[in-house]
């Protein structure tokens, strides 16, 4: 189950992660793995990181790195107030993930996201 969701999410990951660098991550504890469950049946996973900025020590976030709740909007909402739960816990000031502008419009604005830079890309043909 969690295997399936990692290999999807580096499917569609745009820095070719591979599920092994998810993998590594995790047991060397530079990520943290979140299992999600519903009534004890599982709804999916997230895997998080955390950063500090080099130059502002204080500035300090967690970012999602990958993320697949099964298109679960209730199960987003949950989360994303666990998520900030743990955030505020751990004396973080932020919380990232990078995503689509589809994914953004569709839920990363009603949880009170904000874009936070942009990535410009010109195809080469």
């Amino acid at each position: 189950m969690v295997r399936d969701d990692i290999v999807e999410c580096s499917s569609h990951d745009k820095e070719n992660v591979w599920p092994e660098d998810v993998y590594s991550a995790l047991k060397s504890g530079w990520a943290v793995l979140y299992v999600c469950t519903v009534n004890g049946d599982y709804q999916g996973m997230m895997v998080t990181t955390t950063h500090t900025d080099q130059w502002d020590q204080s500035n300090r976030w967690l970012h999602v790195w990958f993320l697949n709740v099964h298109n679960r909007p209730d199960v987003i909402q949950a989360g994303n107030k666990y998520l900030e739960g743990v955030a505020r816990q751990m004396g973080f000031n932020m919380i990232t993930f990078r995503a689509d502008k589809e994914a953004f419009e569709r839920w990363g604005k009603r949880l009170g996201f904000e874009i936070g830079e942009i990535e410009l890309r010109r195809r080469l043909d």
